[in-house]
């Protein structure tokens, strides 16, 4: 069962519009709202669809223009960003493997919670936002840490177990975000408290890897 409370009406036919078409068939949603979608946790309201692109970019805009308020705002060989009738909508050829089966339902594709678990963890390397913090928090509840570092080392085999470490427990840059619009009742300073735990417990098991 999908969580249709946690995204607006108009990005799920945006959505489904998205992924019934041919050159986008091979792309998966990934990202908040697919973990929102699958677990119900909050609002989310970008589509970030991953995979592998069946066409090039010319293709990718032609198919892009037939649809109301389509504004292009970034073009890179793997990367196209877009916002489609007021949405922000992220389309990118992605290089590295999949850990699990997507989850198919409704007309829709995304990706495993493994796969988006392993790719919060990158994003937080990069730049934790708030809304990957507490998204980890809620995968957490799900997975141990460990098994989250395993699905890090199995998407991303020359990541930095030492830097995802590092940025989990640094908070600074998501502390004046706003809070995202949460569905279940959430305190940031318990979303911390939580992620440094699991840290420690991590950090001082016998199975860490750094």
């Amino acid at each position: 069962m999908l969580f249709y409370n946690t995204i607006f009406p108009e990005t799920l036919v945006l959505l489904k519009q998205l992924q019934n078409e041919d050159i986008l068939a091979e792309m998966r949603l990934v990202g908040g709202t697919s973990l929102a979608l699958q677990i119900g946790h909050r609002i989310s309201v970008d589509l970030d669809l991953f995979g592998t692109l069946k066409g090039d970019s010319i293709s990718l805009n032609k198919m892009l223009t037939t649809l109301k308020k389509t504004e292009s705002l970034q073009q890179t060989e793997n990367i196209h960003i877009y916002n489609i009738n007021n949405i922000k909508v992220d389309i990118v050829n992605y290089p590295y493997p999949w850990l699990k089966s997507p989850l198919m339902q409704d007309g829709i594709t995304l990706g495993a919670i493994e796969d988006i678990a392993a790719m919060k963890l990158s994003a937080i390397t990069g730049r934790g936002s708030k809304k990957d913090f507490i998204d980890l928090h809620f995968i957490l509840e799900r997975y141990t840490l460990g098994e989250l570092i395993t699905f890090y080392k199995q998407k991303y085999s020359n990541g930095s177990i030492f830097q995802v470490l590092r940025s989990l427990a640094y908070f600074d840059d998501a502390e004046e975000e706003p809070m995202p619009r949460m569905l279940v009742n959430t305190d940031w300073e318990e979303v911390k408290k939580t992620i440094s735990i699991k840290l420690r417990e991590y950090l001082t098991s016998t199975d860490a890897d750094i």
